[in-house]
């Protein structure tokens, strides 16, 4: 497994005029920096358009705005690999180079812990590549579960993982999957930790085929993966479910005139 632990935020801009600035920053320049770091094994970004906020679905009001998603996967040893990646984003405020902050919003989800990590049978890699595989965008899930050791979370993630994920990569357009479980919190990377965290999975279909197709395709044949119909209390709580698309250099027009 070559991600030893994952980094996710959120972001939206208070300043929609600045959508064109703030990808042109991130992709051109905080994005590589960062991946140069030995310890990063990779780093992604993809964005919530209006047409993928509408085919997805929001469990909690919290996370209507969001527009954007930041992830990271870290290689062992995570210590030091950590402490790279925190002093990069110390220095890159010394050297002037943050020029979103005053108009971007930030919510850090977290750390988390790999779970597993899946392949499809037709894309050939294994399933530690599939985070380094060009895909075409993402369906990520944000959710609170049950805890596994208790009678309806071990249901929950036995069925999870040997029915519904295998019906999910037999799907046309999607190429993997990731879960992963909440490790700590972010509160150093923008915004005040709020506990309570613990129970947060995040899960990541990685797809190849047209990203609003696909989802499509995935709530017709599983709609229990979306999860409009959960609730707090269930064995897993959606609180996002949503595609995005991934995001080519330059062509970043989603949210203009808006």
């Amino acid at each position: 497994m070559s991600t030893e632990r994952l980094f996710l935020s959120f972001t939206y801009l208070s300043d929609m005029s600045r959508h064109g600035e703030y990808n042109a920053w991130h992709q051109l320049d905080h994005l590589p920096e960062n991946e140069l770091l030995p310890g990063v094994a990779w780093g992604d970004r993809w964005v919530r358009t209006p047409g993928c906020a509408a085919a997805g679905h929001v469990g909690d009001t919290a996370f209507a705005p969001v527009q954007y998603a930041i992830a990271y996967g870290f290689r062992a040893p995570l210590e030091p690999a950590l402490q790279a990646w925190t002093d990069l984003n110390q220095r890159a405020l010394w050297w002037g180079r943050r020029p979103e902050l005053a108009w971007t919003e930030r919510r850090p989800v977290g750390f988390f812990h790999p779970v597993e990590e899946y392949s499809a049978a037709r894309v050939l890699v294994a399933p530690a590549a599939i985070p380094h595989r060009p895909h075409r965008g993402v369906h990520l899930t944000l959710s609170r579960a049950a805890a596994p050791s208790v009678p309806a979370g071990a249901a929950y993630f036995a069925a999870f993982d040997r029915d519904l994920v295998p019906a999910i990569l037999a799907i046309p357009g999607v190429a993997g999957a990731a879960t992963y479980r909440f490790a700590e919190g972010a509160g150093g990377f923008g915004s005040p930790a709020t506990g309570g965290e613990s129970d947060l999975i995040v899960r990541i279909l990685y797809l190849d085929g047209d990203v609003l197709e696909t989802s499509a395709r995935i709530e017709d044949e599983q709609p229990g993966w979306i999860g409009r119909a959960s609730v707090p209390g269930d064995a897993e709580h959606v609180l996002l479910s949503t595609p995005m698309l991934s995001i080519r250099p330059w062509e970043w027009d989603w949210f203009d005139g808006r």
